[in-house]
């Protein structure tokens, strides 16, 4: 079996280590011919460095590298140009400066083409580069980015420094559009999909294929990717696992698959580096997740009390208008490859859910150590024992544990926005443990707080802070949250929980069966 590229970045010496490589000159082909200017947004670890080095490649003419991929017999190995490729998450140093590491980072490019730079700010001397490159070999000059937004997502919980980036990096940025008869090609890729306006408000003929049918699945692999490249990974996987061929590509797609940037929802691919990881390991778990730590986004999500993230809808506007002052944490969580499209509206209205079971299962595992200041080897666990209460309709064990996984909340959630901290932490709580809940379903006289289903009974949920378990479950009957729920074939209990903020646990909650609502 070929090598699997795991921490390869590099088209060159992925090719020269023998490594598996999932073709995509085509593409890449049709791409460059096809565009002088290009932006691509995607995920971390979806490839984004390799598909730039490969490119790179292309331009520069080295052939053999490209043997037995579709672009050796239909690329024009005589024309070559000169690259200058920025590694934008390299050449931002943190303490630094972002000016002082663009100087820095174009002087080494400089350095490379043998050329010495005279001038003294970013723009200027990135201008000078280009303009000499291009006198020096006589051809116009192919310009890279690669992780464009790296200095303004650095910091994004600093506001103003991510806004002096933002100035400095359009200023950099835009001194390429009046260079532009020395350029062949350009390219920016990252995270974020920042509006026109906000970083390239100079730079305005870049053709931003994000969402362009044609190149949805230039980054990530497709089905027939995935079994072709990797076949003989599967196989041993399979084999190792007792899962039969059908059942194990069954099992892949549901933990690794469903990413789609197409707004036709036709076309859906696997993260790279999660299919490469359980090819390697051959064991079903989070492999993309624990390449990168989510403390940003769950700081975001936990000081705008989002938690029912699965629900989310948003126009399609909202993906074009995406800057750092107006920055809402449905788009992030999408663009940083937590969330994808999922189902679509008339009017341009998009869902938005999880992907997979990977990104669901660690999100919700690090958004409960968020909310309840767990540790993030305790949800687990403690969870399953709250399922297997829940199972047995043990109320009082269930209880019992929630009171242990709120022990650990913070005392002073006295803070506005604290009734939303407990009801994020036991609504993430009840969607760990695998069970059908759903978070202020709405009905016909109002929202009730949680909808949770076991094999054996529905639970229509009530919260209440600093109130009685009694007053939650009087809310209940009074509102007739619960009527919905009488013909769906199962016992529909009503359960008031109250909780003490003093004491931060269940003070006391009631439940009773709906039949019996009236008595309350």
């Amino acid at each position: 079996m070929k090598k699997l590229p795991l921490s390869i970045q590099h088209f060159d010496q992925l090719v020269e280590e023998g490594c598996v490589y999932v073709d995509k000159t085509e593409l890449i082909c049709r791409l460059v011919r096809e565009f002088n200017g290009v932006f691509l947004a995607r995920p971390r670890r979806f490839g984004k460095s390799l598909l730039l080095s490969t490119i790179a490649q292309l331009f520069m003419g080295r052939k053999e590298l490209f043997a037995g991929l579709w672009a050796e017999n239909n690329w024009d190995w005589k024309k070559t140009h000169p690259v200058v490729h920025f590694y934008m998450d390299k050449a931002y140093v943190l303490g630094k400066g972002l000016s002082r590491s663009l100087c820095d980072a174009t002087k080494a490019l400089a350095v490379s083409h043998d050329i010495t730079l005279t001038k003294e700010f970013p723009g200027d001397m990135l201008e000078e580069l280009i303009t000499t490159l291009h006198k020096k070999t006589g051809k116009r000059v192919v310009v890279l980015f690669d992780e464009y937004d790296k200095a303004m997502l650095e910091v994004l919980h600093q506001p103003e420094e991510a806004e002096n980036n933002r100035r400095i990096l359009s200023d950099f940025y835009g001194i390429l559009k009046p260079i532009g008869d020395s350029i062949q090609f350009l390219m920016f890729t990252g995270i974020s999909k920042f509006s026109q306006v906000s970083v390239f408000s100079k730079l305005n003929q870049l053709e931003d294929i994000t969402f362009h049918e044609t190149y949805v699945s230039l980054l990530g692999y497709t089905q027939v990717e995935v079994e072709t490249n990797f076949a003989d990974y599967l196989r041993s996987a399979a084999q190792k696992l007792g899962f039969s061929p059908e059942s194990l590509l069954q099992e892949l797609k549901n933990w690794y698959d469903g990413y789609t940037w197409d707004k036709q929802l036709q076309h859906y691919v696997y993260n790279p580096v999660s299919v490469m990881k359980f090819c390697a390991q051959r064991d079903f778990t989070n492999h993309w997740f624990t390449t990168g730590t989510p403390e940003f986004l769950v700081q975001q999500i936990r000081q705008r009390s989002v938690f029912n993230i699965e629900t989310t809808e948003v126009n399609e506007r909202a993906f074009e208008s995406y800057t750092l002052k107006n920055m809402e944490v449905p788009i992030l969580l999408f663009q940083t490859g937590y969330l994808t499209l999922s189902g679509r509206k008339p009017g341009n209205i998009f869902r938005l859910d999880y992907p997979n079971h990977e990104v669901k299962e660690a999100l919700t595992d690090h958004l409960m150590a968020a909310y309840g200041n767990l540790s993030m080897l305790t949800p687990g666990p403690t969870v399953a024992k709250l399922r297997e209460a829940f199972f047995r309709n043990d109320i009082e064990e269930a209880i019992s544990i929630i009171n242990t996984l709120f022990e650990n909340i913070p005392s002073n959630l006295d803070r506005k926005g604290a009734e939303a901290d407990y009801h994020a932490m036991l609504y993430l709580v009840f969607r760990y443990m695998g069970l059908s809940a759903e978070a202020e379903v709405s009905g016909q006289r109002g929202r009730t707080d949680v909808v949770l289903r076991t094999p054996t009974h529905i639970y229509v949920i009530e919260f209440k802070i600093d109130q009685s378990g009694l007053a939650a479950l009087r809310h209940l009957v009074k509102k007739g949250y619960a009527e919905k729920h009488r013909h769906d074939g199962l016992p529909v209990l009503l359960l008031g929980i109250g909780f003490s903020r003093k004491r931060r646990a269940v003070a006391s909650h009631k439940l009773v069966p709906l039949e019996m609502a009236h008595t309350i």
